[in-house]
């Protein structure tokens, strides 16, 4: 587990009654953290406020993160290095709110090399009196790791998705001789489950373990051969030229591995796709018509916006559906 000995912070200055510029609170978050990894217990004491709480999962009040830091000792439980790559900042007067994406590294463990976390710090100042001061610090994980939490929690309590297989996978699969298939996303394998039971060799990609624990146990209890890979589907190499069948169901963290797919994919396969269509500016997912032109030279069996219950998260919501063989 990620260890972080709270400790100290540059003094709390005078303020006016608007927050300090944005420049200025990134550079006090920066140095209470600093001051934090060195122990520096004046500084802390100085710089926390009086309702001060640290939440990295368990509350830390104020008297607790003084006691730590006047107990900080230089081991492998601080940080020697932090790298930020993206800050925000949201002020308000007398409040702010600094949030950053950061690199850390851990000190004290020369000899194997310390352990490195990507992660979120969220830091809330409020005016106490004429100074500026440190209410809240909050961690949480960044990037895969946070992804593959997030997956495993919703497996392992099984609910908010389908866990029948996708309606389009199973009648488009039916039409082609069983081949070589790769689930995108397979999360707990309700889709490589309904495809290896039909004859397709499958291999199942998922950031999840639990997902990826699930699906293996599913096929050993019905005997079926299932290649179950862990691995961030942003990321993993499909080859080229490799599948029959490509299954993208659902799997918006690989819209942007779509080239690659289609590499993948060999003469005469499928491209299976089902998502949300976007509805807004922010939203995932090609815009209508953008998959028929990114297949271009593919036959397009399939390229529809339909109103129904998705598979996933909602009620009901507007789907888009699209399938397309390689020539």
């Amino acid at each position: 587990m990620r260890i972080l000995v709270a400790a100290a912070v540059l003094v709390a200055c005078h303020a006016s009654p608007r927050p300090p510029a944005d420049a200025d609170l990134v550079a006090r978050s920066h140095a209470i953290l600093v001051a934090f990894d060195r122990g520096d217990l004046a500084t802390a004491t100085a710089t926390l406020g009086t309702r001060y709480v640290h939440f990295d999962g368990g509350f830390t009040d104020r008297a607790k993160e003084l006691e730590g830091v006047a107990h900080w000792k230089q081991d492998g439980s601080h940080v020697g290095v932090r790298t930020w790559s993206d800050e925000r900042v949201f002020a308000r007067g007398t409040d702010a709110i600094v949030v950053g994406k950061v690199r850390e590294h851990q000190a004290g463990n020369d000899v194997h090399g310390g352990y490195d976390f990507d992660g979120w710090y969220t830091l809330g100042w409020s005016r106490e009196g004429d100074a500026w001061k440190l209410v809240y610090l909050g961690w949480q994980l960044a990037g895969a790791q946070a992804q593959a939490a997030g997956w495993n929690q919703i497996f392992h309590n099984a609910t908010g998705f389908n866990h029948a297989p996708n309606k389009l996978l199973a009648e488009v699969a039916a039409t082609h001789a069983p081949g070589t298939a790769v689930d995108v996303a397979m999360g707990q394998g309700r889709n490589a489950i309904h495809l290896a039971a039909a004859g397709w060799a499958v291999t199942g990609v998922d950031i999840a373990d639990e997902g990826v624990r699930q699906a293996r146990e599913a096929a050993a209890a019905r005997s079926l051969k299932l290649d179950a890979i862990v691995a961030d589907v942003a990321t993993f190499d499909y080859g080229t030229e490799r599948w029959d069948l490509v299954a993208m169901i659902y799997a918006w963290p690989a819209l942007k591995k779509i080239p690659d797919l289609q590499r993948a994919t060999r003469h005469g396969g499928l491209f299976v796709y089902e998502f949300f269509a976007p509805v807004g500016p922010d939203d995932e997912g090609p815009p209508a018509g953008a998959l028929a032109k990114q297949f271009a030279g593919w036959e397009i069996l399939r390229d529809e916006i339909v109103d129904d219950v998705p598979d996933w998260a909602m009620d009901r919501a507007k789907i888009q559906r699209f399938v397309a063989r390689k020539p």
